[in-house]
């Protein structure tokens, strides 16, 4: 059975990880599991670290905030070994069952297809066990084949977040895949309120931008709509004399509206109100975006790579 290093990046000032709790309830044998903690505030460079001096033959991605199925280790290993061109195996993020109303919410409006896309895979089990890219896997939960990880270099320490998306593509081009299951899951809270959702996809806007300069426009540029549709509203404040102009705002109100309809239906719950969700991810995604890129052209690169001076902690080694 394979031995596991499980890396946490912890920000130097948290004072607990409750996913540390969670872990000595997996079903794994406990010989074979390390937990490293990397503390910092960098969580792409604190992981890197923390893979350099891992033991295990498989990395296990996990935030502080997660909280596993106990069986997760089981079926990733599983999974790694039907193959070996098998790099890294993700799944699903769910929302718990004790968050708030609001919370829950917001886990609705990243599991929509009109919304997220085949991005919702990652928020919601969707479909069967299949190859998958960028689109649907999350640093989160996700395990990695060590060597795989080391031999590519690991996460570029620029980007962050948007790290593993870069990452996962570099590695499919090496001739790799990634597995979505969505039979593998964890739990984690929502953002508890607005500001703090919207701050979260204004984040994952800026991301986008930074990956945008490392690998490129191609394969990027379906994830500057929100953009397009951003300054398609902001024409709009000018030019709305012609009802043929509202055409674009109404078409995404019925599509959104039919979404909402669906999901409120599906989940047997009112959630007619999920089209102002919806907005508010894109517009906090799309304003980062553009954010994101009028930095750039302050700066020769997505950023700078952060101090690697992290404080290592191991919270339990491989026997």
């Amino acid at each position: 059975m394979n031995t596991i290093s499980v890396i946490i990046p912890v920000e130097s000032n948290r004072t607990s990880a409750p996913v540390l709790d969670c872990l000595k309830n997996v079903d794994y044998p406990q010989e074979k599991v390390e937990i490293i903690m990397s503390i910092g505030d960098w969580p792409s460079s604190q992981r890197n670290q923390a893979a350099s001096v891992a033991k295990g033959e498989i990395l296990y991605f996990f935030n502080r905030d997660t909280r596993p199925q106990p069986d997760i280790f089981r079926k990733a290993v599983g999974i790694i070994n039907r193959d070996s061109k098998i790099a890294g195996v993700g799944g699903v993020d769910i929302t718990p069952q004790g968050n708030n109303y609001i919370q829950h919410l917001f886990g609705y409006a990243m599991g929509s297809y009109f919304a997220h896309w085949r991005m919702r895979s990652r928020y919601v089990p969707v479909g069967k066990e299949r190859i998958a890219g960028e689109s649907e896997l999350l640093l989160s939960n996700m395990a990695f084949r060590k060597g795989v990880f080391l031999d590519s270099g690991g996460f570029n320490e620029r980007l962050y977040p948007n790290e593993e998306n870069e990452l996962i593509n570099r590695v499919s081009m090496m001739g790799y895949k990634f597995i979505y299951s969505p039979d593998i899951k964890i739990c984690r809270d929502r953002r508890r309120n607005i500001a703090r959702f919207m701050r979260q996809f204004y984040s994952y806007g800026q991301g986008r931008i930074n990956q945008m300069c490392v690998e490129g426009m191609p394969g990027n540029a379906k994830f500057l709509l929100p953009v397009f549709f951003l300054v398609y509203l902001f024409v709009l404040l000018f030019f709305h004399d012609s009802p043929v102009f509202f055409i674009p705002l109404a078409v995404y109100l019925f599509l959104a509206g039919i979404d909402s309809a669906y999901l409120s239906l599906k989940n047997r719950k009112n959630l007619l109100i999920l089209p102002l969700f919806y907005l508010i991810m894109h517009f906090s995604y799309a304003s980062g975006m553009i954010a994101g890129f009028l930095r750039s052209f302050n700066r020769s690169g997505p950023g700078e790579a952060a101090n690697p001076g992290h404080q290592i902690i191991y919270i339990k080694k491989i026997s």
